[in-house]
Order: C-alpha cells, then structure tokens, then sequence
C-alpha cells in the first residue's frame, strides 16, 4: 500500500502553499493526504491563576493557538474539491514539530510538507523553527515550500544536487524517478568547491617547470566533477530528459541561484549522523533558507525513498 503524504498546516496563517503542494504531491503521485493543524493542549486544571496555565509536562511553544478547529473547517473543503483522497484533522501537542515528527512516524508518511517562515520573501523558501527541528530528524523526506508558493501548471523542471556520495546519488536517483513518473526534465547539478587544493595545484616545486593556472585547475576540477555526474546519470537509463550542469565555486551559492528556473530542487541529507532522518549539512541548509522553489531534503541513508509515493497511478486516488 502506498504511503501518505503528511502536510504541516499553521493554523495561524493564511498561506495555502504547503497544502496546495501537498495536492500538487497527491494528484501526481497517487498517494492519499493528510493535512494536520497542531494546537496546545488542554490545562490540567480547569482555573490557574491570572495569565497562567498549567499543562501536564513540560513548557508548550507560544506559538500554538489554543483551538485550531476553525483553520481545519476552512481548509478541509478546499483540498477534497480537488477530488483526492484526504483527511485533515488537529492533534494536540506542546510543540508542533514534535507533533508532525511524530505524526509521520505513526503514519509511516513517505514525505512530509511544511511552510516557511513569516519572515520569508514571497516564492522564497525560509524555514521557520518547525521546519527547522524537522530538517534535524524527521524520519522521512521533507518538503519545504515558499511562502504563498501557487502550483503552476506541472513539475517542468526537477532539480538535483548531485555530489558523488551515497546520499548525493540517491538525491539524483529519487529526482530521476519523480522525472519520470511526472514526465519533466531532470536538471541536474555538481558544483566542484574552490579549495585551497585547488591553489596549491597552481604552484611548481620542479626547477624550470611552471605552475598551473588557476583558471586551468577549476577546469580540470570542473571536467571531473562532470564526469562523476554523467556517469551517475548514465546508470539511471534513458527515460528522461537529463540536463547537466558542472561548475566550480560554492555549491550552495550555485545551487539558491539556480532554484529560481526550477518547479522542484531534491537534495540530500548530510553523510553523517543517525540512519532514516533528515539532517542538514551546510549546503542544504542553506538551500532552504533561500531557494526559489519548493526543496525536498531526502533521509539520510535511506535507498528509494521515494518509491513507495509512486506505487499507484496518478489521479487514481479517489476522494474519501
């Protein structure tokens, strides 16, 4: 049985991105959706003194609102006029990242969709604080969306940030097979690092034998990058349009650049750190705290993590 799509929906906001992804997710992968409002929990006692309340353990974010009942009344018949199978509903928690974390776990969600933050910019991708405790555990892939993102048309273009690591190629892969299933063109990237290698390759220590240019370094860097890539790419099989990009410089730099000619940039966790969770390492970190486009950040370790949203036709997914 396929697994769900889990949406994050802050019951304080207006912003319709993260569940008009996670429909967008829903109608192309065939998977059903869950789009959850967190809200503190009850006190422990019915009366506390003036301006305080007393909860049964622990602090609870100040964030939260009290009853989010109303903001899932509104949304509920938005997403199911789209003709998805959904549910939508509140939990409880003293946080809301704790709540969604554990929400995934119990559902066993193949991706998990939240907003940015207030602070962001229009159709830029900042993570909040709840994206942000997610992005360091989440047991599967998260899905950060721009704020007051809009679905325009299909996915087009699917971007990868491909390096040659176990994480890096299951980044490339993952967006190879959404590629395919989703009939888009697969962009994908490796940014070589401008190192100080890179300089010490410029200098000569024979006599009468001159340095390299540090032009010509970056190229040799940059070739090789490229080949590492196509190779990758060359694995996956021919049933998608593959575009190749190699450059040198910082990859993060690189990559927040080109998100903006992206509808979707994959990346991959971090390669250290516990197996099956979504860890930041400092290029995607960066990624989603200034993209253009919605940023998938796979679990680390975790092989075809993206297949089992994919087990079913899209649009076969019947309303509930």
């Amino acid at each position: 049985m396929t697994k769900s799509i889990l949406v994050g929906y802050d019951p304080r906001r207006v912003d319709r991105a993260p569940p008009e992804f996670g429909v967008a997710a829903a109608e192309l992968t065939g998977a059903p959706l869950l789009v959850i409002s967190v809200q503190a929990p009850m006190p422990v006692t019915p009366t506390a003194p003036a301006g305080m309340i007393a909860y049964s353990a622990g602090g609870v974010d100040e964030d939260l609102l009290p009853d989010c009942m109303k903001a899932i009344d509104e949304i509920e018949p938005e997403v199911r006029a789209k003709g998805i199978r959904v549910d939508c509903l509140k939990v409880q928690s003293t946080s809301a990242a704790r709540a969604l974390h554990e929400a995934s776990e119990r559902e066993d969600a193949g991706l998990l969709v939240v907003g940015s933050s207030r602070r962001s910019s229009a159709g830029r991708v900042l993570a909040g604080s709840t994206a942000e405790r997610l992005l360091h555990g989440a047991p599967c892939p998260v899905a950060v969306v721009p704020l007051t993102w809009t679905r325009q048309g299909g996915l087009d273009t699917i971007g990868a940030a491909f390096v040659d690591s176990e994480e890096g190629r299951e980044a490339l892969r993952s967006a190879h097979a959404l590629a395919r299933r989703t009939k888009a063109k697969l962009r994908a990237v490796t940014v070589a690092r401008v190192s100080p290698a890179m300089y010490a390759e410029t200098e000569t220590y024979v006599a009468g034998q001159s340095g390299k240019d540090l032009e010509d370094v970056e190229g040799e860097h940059r070739l090789q990058a490229e080949k590492e890539l196509r190779s990758a790419v060359a694995e996956l099989g021919h049933e998608v349009e593959v575009e190749i990009d190699a450059a040198v410089g910082d990859p993060a730099e690189v990559l927040v650049d080109l998100s903006q000619y992206f509808d979707l940039l994959l990346c991959g966790s971090r390669g250290y750190g516990p197996v099956r969770a979504v860890l930041l390492g400092s290029v995607s970190r960066r990624i989603v705290r200034e993209a253009h486009c919605p940023v998938m950040v796979l679990a680390r370790g975790v092989k075809r993590s993206l297949d089992e949203l994919l087990t079913e036709s899209p649009g076969a997914a019947a309303p509930a």
